[in-house]
């Protein structure tokens, strides 16, 4: 528990007050939401001639009419918020996870005290040329993140295991953060595994941590970027001598 929230001031600094770590977290987050802007206003748009044409077809009243359209309209948007809120993250992740690659790299760099690369265009070529292999690595998360979650929401039905719910949601927040840092040095999925069981105190409390940011809409976008600095900051201060 040592390093759970000192690890905080340091990962947020390191994001945000270095111009290429903070380049790494712009794009995603800006492709992400321009993304879901075009498709939200298509969503919208569709729905709402669809729901136009119905209402004109079966019903008589003007004003009943006026009312149901924007009744609709309501909820169209609030369903939609509600698929924002659920997807975004995993969106974000996919699009972000070659420039959290980098970021990662970058945030052990400096903290072990290593030149660090500043120029914006070859750090975006290096990303560009890890492309592939980070996107294999990222789709395997899913596979898993998205097994353990269907184990966790099935637990979820039973109420004694809801604690064990949340912790298996918790800890798989944190090793989807550790693993650019477990791929980087090329650790097996036993030493990943011995890693999270060490470390679970701190590892559930700071995967907590994040589960309660994800739930606030905006501040969600944060996440994969801020989740990736404070898990590379957490897991290098392990590793150096104390």
């Amino acid at each position: 528990m040592k390093h759970v929230f000192t690890s905080w001031p340091e990962a947020l600094r390191l994001l945000f007050k270095d111009p290429v770590n903070l380049m790494l977290f712009a794009i995603p987050a800006l492709l992400a939401l321009l993304i879901y802007a075009m498709v939200g206003a298509y969503v919208l748009s569709s729905g709402m001639s669809a729901a136009e044409a119905m209402i004109m077809k079966y019903v008589i009243s003007k004003e009943a009419g006026v009312i149901l359209y924007y009744l609709i309209s309501g909820i169209l948007i609030f369903l939609f918020f509600i698929l924002v809120n659920w997807t975004f993250i995993l969106c974000l992740s996919i699009l972000a996870s070659p420039f959290n690659d980098m970021l990662s790299s970058r945030i052990e760099k400096k903290l072990r005290g290593d030149v660090l690369l500043e120029d914006r265009d070859k750090t975006l070529k290096t990303v560009w040329g890890r492309l592939t292999q980070t996107l294999k690595n990222e789709l395997k998360k899913i596979v898993v993140i998205l097994g353990i979650t269907v184990i966790a929401t099935l637990l979820n039905f039973i109420p004694v295991f809801i604690p064990v719910a949340v912790g298996l949601l918790a800890l798989l927040m944190s090793a989807q953060f550790l693993d650019y840092s477990w791929s980087r040095h090329n650790w097996g999925a036993g030493q990943c595994f011995k890693d999270v069981l060490r470390h679970m105190p701190s590892n559930l409390v700071s995967g907590l941590i994040f589960l309660l940011i994800i739930a606030v809409p905006f501040l969600n976008a944060l996440v994969p970027a801020l989740a990736t600095s404070y898990y590379t900051v957490l897991w290098t201060k392990r590793q150096l001598p104390q």
